[in-house]
């Protein structure tokens, strides 16, 4: 409770003013424990000088010695408090003019899970808390839960928050859970989807493997594809060093990290850009590469004048080097 003139009186009998007082650099110079009784001065600049344990001194604030103590009365036009304690548990919000609910903030207690956190919602004045009856708001909740900040939602307006949107991790970064992300509605095109909602990088271990028959390996220090996924959007990218083959015979697939989406008239395929080295006969500018919708292997083909072959796989040898580069839409 903030204490008025009056209160002080009665606490410390006669008022004397002294003048403004200093308290970031002490001007005049007060010292804990000594003064006169009565005698008080009024916080010309903030700070935070050592009076008798008081150090949150504010503009407008009255530094009054008691007889035993300086102590501080609030003053000025903003609070400078070191606790603010609620009793009860909601700060009430304004009711205007034609609106049925007034605005809340809640501590948590008397909600079901208890989970420890800071509501915001409506208060109907003929309920005594929430009112989580038909109609009423949404309410949200933001939520310390193993050091993760949490803002939650209670969409069924039972007291229990089932669903959960973005959330701050302990070591400080933002995530979402699954199938919530960055909302672009806001500007809204022709598309299907605004959402951004998944972003990964990573490694790949590939494999090639021909369409017919044998084996192609690859070495341990050259069979990686980096890999970026930014929505549904992958960029695969890597240089893969053949070091075995037995009798491969057809195309070659290229295992990729993540399948092709499954689209309207085949619009998830996709091709790619390739660089190989060292094979057996053809030329290394006849070789190309496409996805399928739903596959996770990219296949390359030999081309001819007119069309493509599946004899990639014949043109392999130990030491064959293979670049990739290929953008596609997942799932």
């Amino acid at each position: 409770m903030l204490k008025t003139v009056s209160s002080v009186a009665n606490a410390l009998g006669a008022l004397n003013y002294k003048g403004t007082w200093d308290a970031d650099t002490n001007t005049p110079t007060l010292a804990s424990g000594v003064g006169n009784q009565g005698d008080y001065y009024v916080v010309s600049v903030a700070g935070a000088t050592d009076l008798d344990g008081i150090t949150n001194w504010g503009v407008g604030d009255w530094a009054a010695f008691n007889g035993s103590v300086w102590q501080r009365v609030e003053g000025g036009a903003d609070g400078n408090f070191v606790n603010l304690e609620v009793t009860g548990n909601a700060l009430i919000g304004t009711t205007t003019a034609n609106t049925t609910y007034a605005p809340r903030l809640y501590t948590e207690s008397a909600l079901a899970d208890g989970n420890g956190g800071i509501l915001i919602g409506s208060y109907k004045p003929s309920a005594t808390f929430l009112d989580f009856s038909g109609g009423t708001p949404a309410v949200h909740r933001i939520a310390n839960d193993g050091g993760n900040l949490y803002f939650e939602t209670d969409t069924n307006q039972d007291g229990t928050f089932d669903t959960v949107g973005a959330h701050f991790t302990s070591v400080g970064n933002l995530a979402f859970e699954s199938g919530k992300g960055i909302d672009f509605s806001a500007t809204s095109g022709t598309g299907t989807s605004e959402l951004l909602d998944d972003y990964e990088e990573g490694i790949h271990t590939a494999t090639l493997t021909p369409t017919t028959s044998g084996t192609i390996g690859l070495t341990g220090s050259a069979n990686s594809l980096s890999y970026t996924k930014i929505g549904n959007m992958v960029n695969v990218t890597g240089y893969l060093y053949v070091s075995a083959i037995s009798s491969p015979v057809g195309a070659i697939n290229v295992s990729l990290p993540f399948p092709a989406a499954d689209l309207t008239d085949g619009a998830g395929g996709s091709a790619a850009a390739l660089s190989l080295t060292n094979i057996v006969s053809a030329n290394v500018s006849d070789f190309v590469a496409r996805l399928s919708e739903t596959s996770s292997n990219l296949v390359l083909y030999l081309g001819s004048s007119n069309n493509i072959s599946a004899t990639s796989a014949q043109q392999m040898q130990v030491g064959s080097q293979i670049q990739i580069s290929v953008t596609y839409r997942t799932a």
